[in-house]
This record gives C-alpha cells, sequence and structure tokens, in this order.
C-alpha cells in the first residue's frame, strides 16, 4: 500500500519536500539559483543580484508534485499490529511569486513569496505505527522583501528579511486500557519567526557571474492546541479533572541557517553553464522551550540530525533567439542517520536529474517549463517506544517535479 509521502520540497532548497534549498528554480533539477540571476527569481535566492534586471520584473511559479514512494513494513520486526500506511499519492501544488523593481542606478527592491521548505506525511489510522504517527505537516511560508545595492559595475550586495509563518500539525493513537479501540492526540500550533539574507553578487564579465548568499535561523514561537479525543470513559474522567484533554501549547521550532552560492558561465556559442553548491547548519533543527498551560517543562531534544550540504549542475542549450533547452542533475547530502530517523521526518539523501525547455516571448516575457526525475531515497526507519517497534523503509522512493515559469 502507498503512504501519501507529501514532501513540501525542500526544501529550504531541495524539496523538502528535504529541508535545503529554496524550492523553486527555472531549471531543471533545480538548477540555476544564484548565478543565472535572469528573473525577478533573484529577489529570494540571492537579493543582491536584483541589480542585473532593468525596470519591473514578475515571476509566477507553480510546482506539481506527484509522488511514487509506499512505505513498507517489515513485518519480520514490527511487534504491534496494522501492517502497511493508507493508499495516498495526491499530488502537491507548490505556488511561488517574485517581485523587483529598479529604483534608480544603484538600487533595487523586491519581495517575494514562497514555500522555502516543509514537511509532510498522512500514513492512515490503522496501520502499525499509528502510535508513532498518522499524520504530520510541518509547513514555512515566507514573505520576503529584500533591496540590492550596486557598489560599482561588477559589485553588487543585498539585503533581505524573512518573515517566516510556521504551521505544524500531527496526530497520533494512544493504546487505551479499558477499551479495543484506540484514543489520539492531535496538536495544532502556528507562529511567526524572522530571518535575515545577505548577499553579495559578482560579474567578472558580461558572460560570467557569481554570487554568495547567507541566511540567518529564525526561531519561531509556535502555540496552539494539543488535544486529547476518543477516550474511554474512566480515561475521558480523569483526563478532564486534571484539565489536559486541551493543552494550551508553546514550543519554539527553529529552521536553520544555510549558505547559498553559484556561478554562472556563457559559451561563446550562447550555450551556458551553472553551477550552484548549498550548505546548511541541519544539526540546529530543533524543537526547544515547551510550555504547557504557562508552565514551562524541561525537554530534552537528541541532536540526531547533521548539517546538509547540496550541490548541482545544469547546462543550456540556446537553439535561436527565443529557445533554449536545458538539463540539470542534483544531489542533496543525507540529514540524519539510518538508525536515528524517525517516521515524523523521514528524510534521506536525495539525487535527481531533470530537463526543460525556455521560451522567450514579445516585450521581454519568458516562459519555463522543466520536468525533474527526484530520488528521495529509502529513509529506513526501525523504532521502539513504550507501545512496540515498527520497521521499514520506502520502495519506489520517487518522485516527479512539473515546474512551470512564467516572468514578464
Amino acid at each position: 500500500m502507498r503512504a501519501d509521502q507529501r514532501k513540501v520540497f525542500l526544501l529550504t532548497w531541495w524539496v523538502g519536500l528535504g529541508l535545503s534549498m529554496p524550492a523553486g528554480a527555472a531549471g531543471p533539477a533545480l538548477t540555476g539559483l544564484v548565478g543565472k540571476a535572469d528573473n525577478a527569481e533573484t529577489s529570494f535566492t540571492n537579493p543582491a543580484s536584483m541589480s542585473r534586471l532593468e525596470g519591473t520584473h514578475v515571476t509566477l511559479q507553480n510546482m506539481f508534485v506527484q509522488s511514487f514512494s509506499s512505505f513498507e513494513v517489515d513485518e519480520s520486526k514490527t511487534t504491534i499490529d496494522g501492517g502497511d500506511p493508507d493508499n495516498g499519492s495526491d499530488p502537491v501544488i507548490i505556488p511561488f511569486a517574485y517581485y523587483v523593481r529598479q529604483l534608480n542606478d544603484r538600487w533595487h527592491a523586491g519581495a517575494s513569496l514562497t514555500i522555502p521548505s516543509g514537511f509532510g506525511s498522512n500514513y492512515g489510522n490503522t496501520w502499525a505505527g499509528r502510535y508513532q504517527t498518522v499524520d504530520f505537516s510541518l509547513v514555512y511560508v515566507s514573505l520576503t522583501p529584500a533591496v540590492s545595492y550596486r557598489v560599482n559595475d561588477r559589485l553588487s550586495l543585498g539585503l533581505a528579511v524573512g518573515l517566516n509563518y510556521t504551521s505544524e500539525t500531527s496526530e497520533n493513537k494512544i493504546p487505551l486500557l479499558f477499551s479495543p479501540d484506540d484514543g489520539k492526540i492531535k496538536s495544532d500550533l502556528d507562529g511567526v519567526g524572522i530571518n535575515f539574507t545577505l548577499s553579495t553578487f559578482y560579474e567578472f564579465s558580461e558572460r560570467t557571474r557569481a554570487g554568495l548568499s547567507w541566511t540567518s535561523d529564525s526561531d519561531a514561537d509556535l502555540e496552539g492546541k494539543v488535544k486529547l479525543r476518543q477516550l474511554d470513559p474512566l480515561f475521558d474522567k480523569i483526563a478532564t479533572d486534571l484539565g489536559i484533554k486541551n493543552i494550551d501549547t508553546k514550543i519554539t521550532n527553529t529552521l536553520p541557517q544555510r549558505v547559498l552560492t553559484g556561478i554562472y558561465h556563457e559559451f561563446d556559442s550562447g550555450n551556458f553553464l551553472t553551477v550552484d553548491g548549498m550548505w546548511m547548519k541541519f544539526s540546529d533543527f530543533s524543537v526547544s522551550n515547551l510550555e504547557l498551560d504557562g508552565n514551562d517543562v524541561k525537554i530534552s531534544t537528541p541532536s540526531i540530525y547533521k548539517d546538509m550540504w547540496a550541490i548541482n549542475a545544469g547546462f543550456g542549450f540556446r537553439m535561436d533567439s527565443r529557445k533554449t533547452y536545458r538539463v540539470g542533475a542534483m544531489y542533496l547530502s543525507q540529514g540524519v542517520d539510518d538508525e536515528d530517523r524517525d517516521f515524523s521526518i523521514r528524510v534521506d539523501e536525495m539525487w535527481a536529474i531533470g530537463a526543460g525547455v525556455s521560451y522567450a516571448l514579445n516585450e521581454g516575457k519568458r516562459v519555463d517549463a522543466n520536468l525533474t526525475f527526484l530520488n528521495t531515497g529509502e529513509a529506513p526507519v526501525d523504532q521502539t517506544t513504550l507501545t512496540g517497534r515498527v520497521a521499514g523503509k520506502s520502495e519506489d522512493p520517487y518522485a516527479l517535479l512539473l515546474e512551470l515559469t512564467y516572468s514578464f
């Protein structure tokens, strides 16, 4: 059976659905993020490079993600009944919008509305791992105003402020002593965090340019309710008397800092090469400062996550003044060791290949279409809790990303 592995790709870089590079990109396999700088998307990926754009630019983008992954429970190791998760492989649509306006010869302003990262899964109510997770979603939505300043003909600097709305929902079952059915515990939390981006962009020549962008971490205080539901009568009375059926909850979620760099070079033929790299301090990804009904609760979260890095390369073939074909490939490192992985954030190393086409319309308008094949990794999990042991891994860990972009 198929589990709905709807990872809202990175992901702060690559589909995170991972949690690393900016999710949108006008190139296959998420290439050409920093150095190409030829549309308004640069307001998010590297604000300093907005200085290349003349006049006003808008880029609208939609990414369609279809996962084919299915989590298969290892019955030889699992001690809880229920078997594999429910069916489910609905496509995910992720929108992006970018804006850049030239103020004068030195200053540009811009803004972006993006979903830079997220994770999600929906396994169903009866599978073997229902006591670990039934449903989980952690999504970031970012509104990011930005400015750039051209120092001279070659060097530009940029600054952006990210206003990051974070939403977390989860549900898992809880076993009941006096009922054959399961109870459930649900959470619904949200909050806003802020981060900053400092960037630089250098044009070595008309054909070669490079950029570097650093984004700080973002701490969001998530507030909401944790609820106990579907309890047996005795447990329900105890929970009601103790006042724990609806718990006001506050917790801090940290979205880690990252560094993004890239280079673009155009050959005499008009063909071009892009190379991008990313490092994210994913080891800082955490939750902390837990409050329940206004009371501080000391929590100790294990440091299971590792810093992540990624690299991609793209090549463009200019066929004529309007049409350009592009190919690309990328690799994203593993963010957590196999023995430490849990069901909520089942990240693994990823790689992707893709192809696309860019077509120039009249009056500076352009459309891009890219198709990317993504391998998200088997992401094995072997987790033991008080309720028992659940183990398994993904079969067919693949996804297709169709990206459509309109720039004007």
